[in-house]
C-alpha cells in the first residue's frame, strides 16, 4: 500500500456527545428565563477515539442505544461533539435515516439534483451520472413521483442510488440495507464490494456479525457510549457474541424450547424467500427419521439439493450446527473451505462430510444457507429443527471431546517433613512450633 493510501482519512480523539433531555418541552423556555437548570444531561457517547486509513472498512456494532447512529452523524457533519476533536478528509456520502435527506414534496429526479448539489457535484457532473443513478434505484415511473408517496424499500433504493453513484471518498451506512428486498440488498453488496476495491472508505453499522466480518476489516464495539473494544473485525465480533451469549443465558433456552414444540419435529422451515434459487431438500444421510441419533466419534452427512433459474448464477453454500438453546456450534462453508464457485447447471446437489463428530451430548440443528459467489448474499435459507442429537452410556461433563494426549511422570519426592507440612497447610491446621 502507498503511503497516500495509508494516511488517515477520518481521525477522532475523544469525542463526547451530551443530550440534555427535558421533562415538558416548556422547561427549555423557562430554562432560559430564569436560568436555572431544568434538564438532566444524558451522555450518548464519552472518550471515542480512533482512526480510519484511506480505503480502509470500519464497522461500529453495539446494542441498540449504544450510540452508534450518534456517533456516525458527527462523522458525518450533521451533530456536532460535546467534546473532543473530529478530522474528515474526502467527500462524505451518508445513508443514515431513511428519507431524510429528502425534499417530500420534490419528485425523486428534482432530489437526486438537490443531494448531489450538496455533494459538491458540478451541473455537468450531476447531467452525466443522473440516468446511472435512476437506472441503479430501478423505480421506473416513480422516480417522477414526490418522494412522500414513496415506501420505505423504495426511499432506500433511491438514497443507496444517489450515494453510491456520486464516487465519495467515504461512505457511511447506518444499518439501511435491512430494508430492501433480498435483490436489491445483493446489488447494493456488489456495489459495495467494488467500491471498496476502488479504494472507498466506508464505514459500516450493522447488527448483521457475518457481513461485519466479511465486509470490513476493522471494528468498533460501542457500549453504553463508550468503546468496549476496538480492533480486528473478527476479535471484536468473538468478544460481542461472547457479551451477548452472557446476557441471554436463561432466555434463550426458553425460547428454544417454545420454538421446538411449535415446530414440525424433524421437517425443515419453508423458503425464506421467493428468489432466483431455492433450496429443495436437506437430508442427514443415512437417517430414516429425525432427530437422528449419533454417538461421539460417528460420521454426519449431510446431503442438499438445490435449485437454479439461472445456469450463469454462481453459489456458495454454508452449514451451521446450533445447540438447542441456540447456541451456534459451528459454521462450515465453501467459501471458508476455497472451494471454487458453483456454477452451470441448474439443479445442484452437495454434500458436507463431518468424518468424526467431536460433539459429546445434546440436540442440534442444522441451517443450511445457499449465498452468491462471494458468500455475502443469502438466496436462500432453511432450518432443520431437531436434526440430530447424541447419545452415548455414562455421562461426560462439557461439550465435545477433544483430540488430546496425556504424559505422566514421576515428580521429585517430598521428605517427610515437607508432606507433612504441606498437608496440614491444606487442612487449615496450624503447625506446632
Amino acid at each position: 500500500m502507498t503511503s497516500g493510501m495509508a494516511e488517515n482519512i477520518i481521525h477522532t480523539g475523544g469525542v463526547s456527545k451530551v443530550y440534555r433531555v427535558y421533562d415538558r418541552p416548556v422547561d427549555r423556555f423557562w430554562e432560559l428565563l430564569f436560568r436555572r437548570r431544568r434538564h438532566r444531561e444524558f451522555k450518548a457517547l464519552s472518550g471515542i477515539g480512533f482512526d480510519v486509513k484511506r480505503g480502509e472498512s470500519l464497522a461500529i456494532i453495539g446494542q441498540n442505544g449504544a450510540g452508534k447512529s450518534t456517533l456516525l452523524k458527527i462523522l458525518a457533519g450533521i451533530v456536532r461533539p460535546s467534546a473532543g476533536e473530529v478530522a474528515v478528509h474526502g467527500r462524505v456520502a451518508s445513508i443514515l435515516e431513511l428519507g431524510s435527506s429528502f425534499h417530500p414534496e420534490m419528485t425523486g429526479r428534482q432530489n437526486i439534483v438537490l443531494n448531489g448539489a450538496m455533494l459538491g457535484l458540478t451541473q455537468e457532473r450531476l447531467h452525466e451520472r443522473l440516468p446511472e443513478i435512476v437506472a441503479f434505484s430501478e423505480l421506473g415511473d416513480f422516480i417522477d413521483q414526490p418522494v412522500k408517496c414513496y415506501s420505505t424499500g423504495m426511499a432506500m433504493r433511491l438514497g443507496f442510488a444517489i450515494a453510491t453513484q456520486v464516487d465519495p471518498d467515504i461512505l457511511i451506512i447506518d444499518e439501511a440495507l435491512a430494508v430492501g428486498d433480498g435483490y436489491f440488498q445483493k446489488k447494493c453488496m456488489d456495489r459495495l464490494v467494488e467500491m471498496h476495491a476502488e479504494g472507498t472508505t466506508f464505514l459500516f453499522c450493522s447488527h448483521a456479525m457475518y457481513f461485519v466480518t466479511a465486509l470490513c476489516s476493522r471494528a468498533l464495539w460501542l457500549r453504553r457510549g463508550e468503546m468496549a473494544a476496538y480492533g480486528p473485525s473478527h476479535e471484536v465480533v468473538r468478544e460481542y457474541e461472547a457479551f451477548l451469549l452472557s446476557k441471554s443465558d436463561g432466555d434463550s433456552a426458553e425460547e428454544a424450547a417454545d420454538g421446538a414444540a411449535s415446530s414440525r419435529a424433524g421437517e425443515p422451515d419453508e423458503p425464506s424467500s421467493v428468489g432466483p434459487a431455492l433450496l429443495r431438500r436437506i437430508s442427514l444421510r443415512d437417517c430414516a427419521e429425525l432427530p437422528a441419533v449419533y454417538h461421539p466419534g460417528e460420521p454426519l452427512v449431510v446431503d442438499v439439493e438445490w435449485e437454479s433459474l439461472d445456469p450463469k448464477l454462481e453459489f456458495h453454500l454454508g452449514i451451521g450446527v446450533n445447540r438447542s438453546d441456540g447456541v451456534v456450534v459451528c459454521f462450515l462453508s465453501t467459501v471458508k473451505a476455497g472451494l471454487p464457485r458453483l456454477q452451470g447447471k441448474r439443479h445442484y446437489s452437495a454434500s458436507l462430510c463431518v468424518p468424526s463428530l467431536p460433539l459429546t451430548k445434546g440436540e442440534f440443528s442444522v441451517h443450511v444457507f445457499l449465498g452468491d459467489q462471494e458468500g455475502l448474499h443469502i438466496y436462500d435459507q432453511r432450518l432443520l429443527e431437531g436434526a440430530f442429537k447424541i447419545g452415548g452410556e455414562g455421562y461426560t461433563p462439557g461439550l465435545v471431546e477433544m483430540d488430546h494426549q496425556w504424559q505422566v511422570g514421576d515428580a521429585e519426592p517430598l521428605s517427610e517433613a515437607d508432606a507433612h507440612r504441606q498437608l496440614a497447610a491444606a487442612a487449615g491446621a496450624e503447625l506446632p512450633s
